[in-house]
């Protein structure tokens, strides 16, 4: 549920018939756009091992593309289409943000109230966290995703207190409103606002104030047991074939990850808040302005991570959840929306979006950052080791933080044998270092035989790994 690449987590690298369902107001799309994204798609789908996804691309208030490639069903052969229902993991968190931004609208809640005053019986430790402190992630309460053996749990279903229960008895990571942290525990708490101050189930006060007006009828809350026409079946890449997906009971995610959608229901999404239909502008400007801190910045607003590509202003949010990766980014400049659903836990989502913006509006690519000069070798050859084990699923404790150890650690030895085979690392090369309070981030450019990679890594004060992100590309 917390897969952005903005998270500090190790993201695992697991990454065809073209079959279009684009409704009949759909204006005739740009020969030059589906050649080169149906190109490039059918390259990335390949390399990744991703049975299906779907695409739409729109430019200026007009659907240039809006199509499924390769399978939604492996097992009945069963094409992807823009009809096709998928899981849509932290992508959720776009419409919860909104959910609350209505009620804050309607007078229902205010983004300074203390959650303690809307909800009975929270921790102590949690009496002053305010409501916009949690749509921010600043709040400071561990996400219930990452406690120990949380991947064991996949199965069973949670009673909404039994999630807090989780975390209940942890204390602050750190001061609210200083530091940001991805939580999933501050989105389901948000739910539980959305529907103690509206006095409706979550999944109706979006379906009344959202889904329905927008006419996106295939966007609900996940129901397992439900018959939902076109829903894709979720698989995962175990490093030598193709899977179905882990089993999650949605009660788990509930208002951080639950809703399912397409990209035919997520265009009319992004034609409500381009056309300011659910939320006016300033509200939208509001939520998609970095979040201020201590010290420096998060690129992160409401429900939305912000952030420049190539100097482009883009609000964006991507999700993750096993059998699914998902993402939906919006390039205010340009007036460009990509949005790309993908049927493969580790899917890539994120950076086939990045991909085809680049393609679209040229101006979206990223230049590869150029190497710079290293003051700590004997840091880089460390970080280098870390790297080369962490591709194989291997993890030596004693290089990490504490908070690493439980969170991070046992997350890459759970990707054993899971990932493609990246050949020996030629170079990794250093290509910023930025202090940011008692920590520094490194990143660097890692060519290896097979793949070439960006490896992030977050070290505190001792030197220890904090958070390692490694993604796929230059």
């Amino acid at each position: 549920m917390n897969r952005r690449t903005i998270a500090p987590v190790l993201l695992a690298f697991a990454l065809a018939s073209v079959v279009s369902s684009a409704g009949a107001q759909t204006p005739a799309p740009s020969v030059s756009v589906v050649e080169s994204v149906d190109a490039y798609m059918r390259e990335a789908m390949a390399k990744r091992h991703v049975p299906g996804a779907s695409v739409a691309v729109v430019k200026d208030g007009k659907v240039l593309l809006s199509k499924g490639y390769g399978l939604a069903n492996v097992e009945l052969g069963v094409p992807a289409t823009d009809q096709t229902v998928y899981q849509l993991a932290s992508v959720t968190k776009t419409f919860t943000a909104t959910a609350v931004m209505l009620l804050v609208g309607d007078g229902k809640l205010k983004l300074d109230d203390k959650i303690s005053d809307r909800l009975k019986d929270l921790p102590a430790a949690w009496k002053d966290v305010t409501v916009r402190q949690l749509l921010t992630h600043t709040s400071g309460i561990k996400s219930y995703t990452s406690v120990k053996d949380f991947d064991k749990m996949t199965r069973k279903d949670f009673a909404p207190r039994e999630i807090l229960d989780l975390v209940a008895k942890e204390p602050l990571e750190f001061p609210s409103g200083e530091k940001w942290q991805y939580s999933n525990t501050g989105y389901f708490l948000l739910g539980m606002i959305v529907e103690q101050a509206s006095g409706k189930p979550f999944g109706e006060f979006l379906a009344e104030r959202i889904f329905r007006p927008l006419g996106m009828t295939k966007t609900r809350v996940n129901d397992l047991r439900a018959v939902i026409p076109g829903r894709a079946q979720g698989y995962e890449w175990d490093g030598k074939e193709l899977k179905n997906g882990e089993y999650v009971s949605p009660t788990q995610p509930f208002s951080a990850g639950a809703l399912v959608s397409t990209v035919a229901d997520l265009v009319k999404w992004d034609a409500a808040l381009a056309g300011g239909k659910i939320l006016d502008g300033p509200t939208l400007e509001k939520m998609w302005k970095p979040t201020p801190l201590k010290e420096g910045e998060a690129s992160y607003g409401f429900g939305w991570g912000v952030t420049k590509v190539a100097g482009h202003r883009e609000v964006a949010h991507g999700g993750g959840i096993p059998g699914f990766s998902t993402e939906i980014a919006r390039f205010l400049d340009d007036r460009l929306t990509i949005i790309v659903l993908t049927n493969l836990e580790g899917g890539h989502a994120g950076e086939m979006a990045r991909k085809i913006a680049g393609l679209v509006v040229p101006a979206l690519v990223e230049k590869p950052l150029e190497p710079i000069a290293d003051a700590d070798e004997a840091a880089t050859k460390r970080l280098r080791g870390v790297l080369e084990a962490a591709v194989k699923g291997e993890a030596d404790p004693d290089l990490f933080a504490e908070a690493a150890k439980t969170a991070l650690v046992p997350r890459i030895k759970e990707t054993a044998g899971k990932l493609p085979d990246f050949g020996a690392l030629k170079a990794f090369q250093l290509v910023e270092r930025k202090e940011v309070g008692e920590t520094l981030r490194l990143r660097y450019r890692a060519a290896f035989a097979n793949e070439t990679v960006r490896a992030s890594f977050v070290l505190d004060k001792a030197g220890k790994v904090a958070g390692l992100m490694i993604q796929p590309g230059e």
